[in-house]
């Protein structure tokens, strides 16, 4: 799994589920994968929420009776994205994000 940097992070939020913190991250690399969690967390769990109430469906989701409903995917990559920063905030321990 590749090492989780300030450029990846800058280059797709959504990096933060794939790449891996490294052992001694900054301070900084830590609030920047906080903020990018943060952002994947609530973002897929708006879009399950809109394909729940029929204003939204994902171009990836095809209809069949064995397949996933609509929502379960923006369930899941909420689920893992909320999993990564709870995993996050624990790093930091309580510290406040203030100049967000």
């Amino acid at each position: 799994m590749p090492i989780l940097t300030i450029e990846a992070i800058r280059e797709n939020p959504w990096n933060v589920l794939s790449h891996e913190l490294p052992r001694n991250p900054s301070r900084l690399r830590l609030r920047l994968a906080r903020m990018a969690a943060d952002y994947c967390r609530r973002s897929e769990n708006l879009l399950m929420f809109a394909v729940l109430d029929g204003e939204y469906l994902p171009v990836e989701w095809q209809n069949s009776p064995d397949g996933p409903d609509a929502h379960e995917l923006s369930e899941a990559l909420a689920f893992n994205a909320d999993e990564k920063y709870r995993a996050i905030c624990e790093l930091m321990g309580n510290e406040k994000d203030e100049n967000v």
